[in-house]
């Protein structure tokens, strides 16, 4: 006696109607278009789709949370916290940023206690921190280091290149 041979399913998720989900957003964009009636390339949707990547600051000093984020907003989305435990709050109410920056020395919840939160949390583990602290032991960056850390600079660094290197990272 044989049995039917079951359909082989193909590798990787499959979406309604049997297709493979997009690959990027211009993609899903012209897939809704084309199942909407009308196609559009995926080189002319609109740059109103592109979404903007959201930096979180944390850092209980005003002024240097200001310079970064007056820096920053013409190119990303920036959401402020005055300390860890904030920022903490914050991310039980927003969707997760693409990249945390980061005081180590905060009130409340320190730098590296919220690098810990963010590793302990499955959906926040892989977001980017980096360190901008006035402390620079080598035990502050290897604690830092040792909790995932890209970089640990030192708020003695220029913002420009502070900027430039929280760029480089969310390329």
């Amino acid at each position: 006696m044989s049995f039917p041979k079951r359909p082989s399913k193909p590798p990787g998720p499959v979406v309604a109607g049997g297709s493979r989900p997009p690959r990027s957003l211009s993609d899903a964009a012209a897939e809704a278009h084309a199942i909407a009636g009308g196609i559009v390339r995926p080189s002319t949707v609109p740059s109103s789709m592109n979404v903007r990547k959201t930096v979180l600051l944390v850092d209980d000093d005003a002024a240097a949370r200001t310079r970064l984020k007056t820096l920053l907003e013409p190119h990303y989305t920036v959401v402020e916290a005055k300390d860890g435990m904030e920022a903490v709050e914050l991310l039980g109410t927003i969707s997760p940023p693409n990249m945390v920056v980061t005081d180590v020395v905060m009130p409340r919840l320190d730098g590296f206690s919220l690098a810990k939160v963010l590793r302990g949390n499955p959906l926040l583990r892989r977001i980017p921190v980096l360190f901008v602290s006035s402390r620079n032991s080598p035990t502050d960056v290897t604690q830092a280091i040792s909790l995932g850390a890209v970089q640990y600079i030192t708020k003695t660094t220029p913002v420009s290149e502070i900027v430039s290197k929280i760029r480089k990272i969310l390329l």
